[in-house]
């Protein structure tokens, strides 16, 4: 009986024995299966492609303000007169106003004439008709883009620490990104439009012509104070080539065996050499056409901050490949060409990257 007691006792020791390794057993490989031990590895590069988003711009006329219209109408000899124009809009390169006679039509005519009217250049005289550019202030487009904005990334990463599995470091990467903004239309009369007044028979006076208020002595030539509007047809380009720096701190987690998950974030700045190209054309012979393509060339700096994650797979011991999103910061641009002027929008930029990096 003691020995049938001990056989039992035996068999039942060996039982639990049994039991809580295989319990051991089935912890430690379900914890390997999320559990990254740290890799020797501390440095690693990555090289990935860049694909940008949301980079926007706006292309704005700037206007020209009467008082530098060229020419300027003479004032009225009356203190109480002052010049007004025939159309209710001021125009770049000269003028037609309403005169001493109110713009009276001539005999046996019906459409308004008026003599007090001025003009600049000579190529401005063509098809009968005298033509003058309205520019106001306005945008000329709300908001053009091309995505997605190409480029490549790389990167270096120097690992400084680990804790519970998860490591942490600092790194920094260079960035290249193609910009290639466009867009076209036509342009809203009320910002940018040539109109066209009928000279009605007359010899135009030779360029830079002024009229006055009131008729000369020997009488002043009038023209038909009604134009013709033509809209501005116009095609805007931005090219830039943006070059990136961004150092900042990151932070990865184990996820399973052979899958991770990354955090990093810190400083930014862009460096873009940028080109901006303007071709505009009117249905009729204008002075906009004499100078149909316009280009302005600038160097700008640009500092922001970046914010972002990706996933990393592992594929052997050295390497991974990974792909990610990354939020960026880095302001606006504004640049000029004559008085058209795009406002280029970094503030809300997103990249999908995605590559392979090496760890040694």
């Amino acid at each position: 009986m003691n020995r049938n007691l001990l056989l039992v006792s035996v068999l039942v020791a060996s039982m639990m024995l049994a039991t809580r390794v295989s319990c051991q057993t089935s912890g430690d490989e379900a914890a390997r299966l999320i559990e990254q031990p740290p890799k020797t590895q501390l440095n690693q590069v990555r090289v990935s492609a860049r694909l940008g988003y949301n980079i926007t711009a706006r292309l704005d006329n700037v206007g020209i303000p009467a008082s530098q219209s060229f020419p300027q109408p003479p004032p009225p000899r009356d203190p109480n007169q002052h010049f007004v124009s025939a159309t209710g809009v001021g125009y770049a390169d000269g003028y037609v106003g309403i005169d001493e006679s109110g713009n009276l039509p001539g005999p046996g005519e019906t459409d308004p004439r008026s003599f007090y009217w001025g003009y600049a250049n000579a190529n401005q005289i063509a098809g009968g008709a005298l033509l003058l550019t309205h520019s106001s202030s306005g945008t000329i487009f709300g908001g053009f883009k091309n995505d997605p904005q190409a480029g490549v990334e790389i990167n270096y990463s120097r690992q400084l620490g680990v804790s519970d599995n998860s490591t942490w470091g600092i790194e920094g990467g260079l960035t290249y990104t193609s910009l290639d903004l466009n867009s076209r239309g036509i342009v809203d009369p009320r910002v940018l439009s040539v109109d066209a007044f009928p000279l009605g028979g007359v010899v135009p006076p030779a360029a830079p012509y002024a009229g006055t208020y009131e008729p000369g002595p020997f009488g002043s030539p009038s023209i038909v104070a009604t134009p013709t509007r033509y809209p501005v047809n116009m095609e805007a380009s931005f090219d830039a080539s943006i070059y990136g720096l961004k150092l900042g701190p990151y932070f990865q987690f184990p996820v399973t065996k052979r899958l991770a998950f990354a955090l990093n974030g810190g400083f930014a700045l862009l460096l873009s050499e940028t080109e901006f190209t303007i071709r505009q054309s009117v249905a009729v012979a204008s002075p906009l056409n004499s100078s149909s393509t316009l280009k302005s060339s600038e160097f700008v700096a640009l500092p922001g901050a970046y914010v972002g994650g990706r996933l990393l797979l592992t594929v052997s011991d050295s390497v991974n490949v990974f792909t990610g999103l990354e939020y960026e910061s880095t302001g606006h641009h504004s640049q000029t060409l004559g008085t058209k002027r795009i406002n280029l929008d970094f503030w809300n930029s997103v990249y999908w990257t995605f590559g392979v990096s090496y760890s040694f």
